[in-house]
Order: C-alpha cells, then structure tokens, then sequence
C-alpha cells in the first residue's frame, strides 16, 4: 500500500481530488471512470436546480435537457458513489443509476446525497473548464 493511500483524507480533500478528476486536470485513478471534462457554465446552473427542485428533479432535467448538464451530473453521481463517500453504491457512477438508487432510497439517504452533491458543486465549480467565451 502507498503511504498516500494511507493517509486518511477530509472530505474538503476527496471533493477537490474528485473534482480534479471530473475537469480532467488530474488522470482517473481507474479506468471506469470517465474522462470528459465538465465545463463551468453547466455546473453553475446545478445547485440553484438542486436547491429549488430537489436532487432528483435536478437530475432528471440534466438527463433529458441537456449534454453538457448531464456530463456534469454524472460527475455528481460519480462522487456520491466513491467508496470514500459512500452516498449511492459503487455502481452508480451515471445520472440514470443516481436517480434509480436514490428514487427507491429512504428519504434521509436522498438529504444526505443532497448535501452532498452541493458541496461536491462548489468545488466542482471551481476546476471545471471554462468555455470559450470565458476564456
């Protein structure tokens, strides 16, 4: 085992790694996981979704509306499924397998996931890549 895997990590420092991950500035540690970087206008949209629709309604509209929100929701679910936060199981790494678990899930484990995926955002928001009109 590599000291570093020893180490124990915060969760500040697993939603940095993960969202360097999701932005492509950093390689997956696996190769399951994807490689498209999310670009910043479409997380930025996310939690004010999140926060006045709900987790689900949020990713059902970025499954059906639009790509580049849904590239950015399935970074979500891929957080909320690292072993390290353990919000959905480890095979829901998409928006569809998100929004399967947490449909049927008690509802304290969809608040948790909600709390989560906003605070996941906020670090996301910060890597992600900007678009060519930002740049």
């Amino acid at each position: 085992m590599k000291p570093e895997e020893r180490a124990m990590q915060n969760l500040e420092q697993i939603r940095a790694e993960n969202a360097l991950v999701a932005t492509g500035h950093k390689p997956p540690p696996n190769s399951s996981q994807r490689v498209a970087p999310v670009e910043e206008k479409a997380v930025t949209k996310l939690p004010a979704m999140i926060v006045n629709n709900g987790l689900l309604a949020a990713a059902a509209f970025a499954r059906d509306k639009d790509p580049k929100l849904r590239n950015a929701m399935d970074a979500v679910a891929q957080h909320l499924a690292d072993r390290r936060i353990g919000r959905l199981s480890a095979q829901s790494t998409s928006t569809d397998a998100l929004i399967a678990e947490l449909a049927s899930s008690p509802s304290e484990n969809l608040r948790l996931a909600s709390e989560e995926a906003l605070a996941y955002l906020s670090f996301l928001k910060r890597f992600a890549v900007k678009s060519d009109r930002e740049n």
